[in-house]
């Protein structure tokens, strides 16, 4: 899919990437009114346990309005993350930081996928219940698959809130699992899930909470 943010269109290929190591392309085309000039290119990895990169940086010398430009990527590939970009450069009036938004990458052979996070309110206050729910989506025939949940609280302590086997999936088919915590401290605390098909790490997603008194 190709994406849109002045000044740039790019695309990230291929969307659908194999385990095993393999290259990525990053396309990109100034459709801005002035060249861009030193354009330092780096990838991140949302979550670097399932991609990695080998080869993580590239540099362009100039880019003319119009031009395109291609720029390979070696990565590690175990599991789906989500993937940007982030540049720096120059052009007429200075130095400039262009990011994109994140870029989903899913990974073929996993039976499924954890979508989301979401904690029932960003705000709680100390001895008021919230909800967290978690919600998976089956992208093969899957068996029952654990899902555990935790707190990273204020003080720094790790707390289990849930370990859940989840239904059967086929695909396309979504499920949402739900769990509860009362805060005892104030600070923010950050709510973790994860998903595994026996060792295999499925995904991670996170939300946070600010709790007061």
């Amino acid at each position: 899919m190709i994406r849109v943010k002045h000044p740039l269109e790019y695309e990230l290929r291929p969307d659908t990437l194999q385990k095993g190591t393999h290259w990525l392309t990053l396309w990109l085309k100034n459709i801005g009114e002035l060249p861009l000039h030193n354009l330092n290119v780096t990838i991140h990895s949302t979550d670097s346990h399932q991609i990695s990169f080998r080869k993580w940086s590239d540099f362009i010398m100039r880019i003319e309005y119009g031009e395109e430009k291609y720029l390979p990527f070696e990565a590690d590939i175990h599991g789906p993350a989500a993937l940007y970009i982030t540049i720096r450069y120059y052009k007429e009036g200075g130095s400039f930081h262009w990011e994109s938004p994140w870029i989903r990458q899913k990974v073929v052979g996993d039976v499924a996928e954890l979508e989301s996070i979401l904690v029932s309110n960003p705000y709680g206050n100390i001895g008021r219940e919230l909800e967290i729910e978690a919600t998976i989506k089956g992208l093969g025939n899957s068996d029952e698959l654990d899902l555990e949940l935790w707190a990273d609280t204020p003080s720094g302590q790790y707390e289990e809130l849930a370990r859940i086997k989840t239904k059967r999936l086929s695909p396309g088919e979504e499920a949402s699992y739900i769990t509860k915590i009362t805060p005892k401290e104030e600070g923010y605390y950050a709510i973790y899930a994860t998903l595994y098909d026996k060792l295999q790490r499925l995904g991670r997603e996170s939300d946070t909470v600010w709790v007061e008194k």
